[in-house]
């Protein structure tokens, strides 16, 4: 048990590190395989809670990988990682069950279960480095893995290759082009600041800034992070990669995009925005603000024109992702005006609202999922009358309806309310006013989705559906999801109280800081 608890942060990364050449030399023998690559999903869950629970508990943790100082590689947990890092394993364990059924047996005892721990990985690493280049070394796995994922096939042929080719050149393209201005900004900090560390370099930008001497090409570095993380994130301009994949990709690695890789995103600007940063929020706060808004604005209007079940909630994504953003960016003007409560209060319904939209988009494209399954097409103009085929398809599919559309008793009831409450409390009135105009067409555009697949008939010249029975492997994994959606509506105080609580950490980075600087090296 010592063993386990000294090494905490470190087992997340190293078991699917490990269970990916596992589960290759296994690939003989498919049902070991499947087996070995449950259970260690099942492990990575329950460490993952151990991992909040223990932060909760006892503070933040500090691993040292080797024992170099601040010059070495340090994995850090607070609450916001080890959050991170438990929704991750969450969405992934499920999104497992679901492919066992839904991907194509040779895809998935060939490469999948391989890919699949690499991208769990690599996200994993993501959330709990506490040096910026390692977080460069992490993306990259994420990304060559989730890529490789997106071509994988599915039993159901709806999906062309083609298709899936094309998808994957635009993620990437981006993503390449992404990770190579991330190396650039990585360089260029390291030959300003002399450090990789994020904790040690949150305070030398922190001395300079106090004494008034801030190179000005730091503000540039800045700023080439914030870019990055956008897009990764799929915020306007860098979005255009999400609509093409989310349609393309296996409905369990779409889960996971718009579940937790575009979280990324939100999480690295955080990181930057209100740590590394922080003395420049006055000039990012502004211009995030401005992209958020155009990019749940453009989200929304793109979602009402989609015909295609997984391209709107693709867009749907897209609109999502800006309303947390748009949290950001009232919070860091807040905060650049010495407003450090209010921005709390706003950063802690934005870390909400992100824990709300990873389960019901999670659960929403486990269920288009199925729909497609059943249906054999994308296209919601050829569905219809699927409520008496597919129930909980159709239940599970409202569930994530209501609470995407902020209609209680759903989480997303709350994500909104408080987003917007503590918006106009901090008088950023003429945001929020185009916040909730957008709401609307949220509603909109879920609302006539479920429609059209569940309502109505279907017409005849598509045929019947298929007699594919879904079986509990795409089923239970969807109702979970909903039933979560649902409790985090009815009994949202304790996601709240945990959102503040990292909301004021994320405010007041010194205890991180703190916990990085200060310590024993093992």
């Amino acid at each position: 048990m010592s063993f386990l608890m000294d090494n905490l942060p470190m087992l997340l990364v190293a078991i699917p590190l490990l269970m990916a050449p596992v589960t290759i030399l296994t690939k003989s023998n498919p049902g070991l395989q499947k087996v070995l690559d449950i259970v260690s999903g099942f492990v990575l869950l329950c460490l993952s809670a151990l991992l909040i629970t223990t932060v909760w508990n006892n503070g933040i943790i500090a691993y040292d990988v080797g024992e170099f100082g601040k010059y070495g590689i340090v994995l850090v947990a607070d609450l916001l990682g080890a959050g991170m890092v438990l929704l991750n394993c969450l969405i992934g364990f499920l999104g497992l069950i679901y492919s066992y059924d839904y991907i194509e047996e040779q895809s998935l005892n060939q490469t999948y279960h391989s890919l699949y721990n690499l991208m769990l990985a690599g996200i994993n690493g993501i959330f709990l480095t506490g040096d910026i280049f390692n977080m460069f070394v992490f993306f990259e796995v994420m990304l060559l893995s989730s890529a490789a994922l997106i071509v994988a096939n599915e039993n159901s042929k709806v999906t062309k290759i083609s298709d899936k080719m094309e998808a994957t050149m635009k993620y990437l393209v981006l993503n390449i082009l992404g990770g190579n201005v991330m190396l650039i900004a990585v360089a260029s900090l390291y030959a300003s600041i002399g450090s990789l560390n994020m904790a040690d370099i949150t305070l030398k930008i922190r001395v300079l800034a106090e004494a008034g001497a801030v190179p000005w090409h730091l503000y540039a570095v800045g700023l080439l992070f914030i870019i990055v993380f956008g897009g990764k994130a799929a915020m306007f301009p860098l979005h255009y990669w999400l609509p093409d994949v989310h349609p393309t990709a296996p409905s369990p690695i779409s889960a996971m995009l718009s579940g937790v890789i575009i979280k990324i995103g939100a999480y690295g600007i955080l990181r930057v925005l209100f740590m590394v940063f922080a003395p420049f929020q006055s000039v990012y706060g502004p211009v995030i603000l401005f992209m958020a808004l155009v990019t749940l604005g453009l989200g929304a209007t793109s979602a009402i024109g989609q015909t295609d079940v997984k391209r709107m909630l693709a867009y749907s994504s897209v609109s999502q992702i800006g309303y947390v953003f748009l949290g950001f960016g009232m919070a860091a003007m807040a905060n650049a005006a010495g407003e450090a409560e209010a921005a709390a209060l706003i950063l802690g319904a934005s870390v909400v609202y992100l824990i709300n939209h990873a389960l019901a988009k999670s659960m929403l494209f486990l269920t288009s999922g199925g729909i497609i399954h059943t249906a054999e097409t994308r296209d919601m103009r050829q569905m219809g009358g699927m409520v008496s085929k597919a129930p909980m398809m159709g239940v599970a599919f409202l569930v994530g309806a209501m609470s995407i559309g902020g209609v209680p008793p759903m989480g997303g009831f709350i994500s909104k309310f408080l987003l917007f409450d503590a918006g106009l409390r901090s008088q950023f009135y003429m945001p929020i006013g185009i916040a909730l105009i957008f709401a609307v067409f949220t509603l909109f555009y879920m609302f006539r989705g479920w429609m059209l697949i569940f309502w109505g008939e279907r017409d005849p010249q598509y045929g019947e559906y298929s007699h594919h029975k879904l079986s509990p492997l795409i089923v239970l994994p969807v109702l979970f999801l909903a039933a979560i959606v649902l409790i985090l509506g009815l009994y949202p105080e304790p996601v709240v109280e945990l959102s503040q609580i990292i909301a004021n950490q994320i405010i007041d980075p010194q205890p991180y800081i703190d916990a990085v600087m200060v310590r024993v090296i093992r």
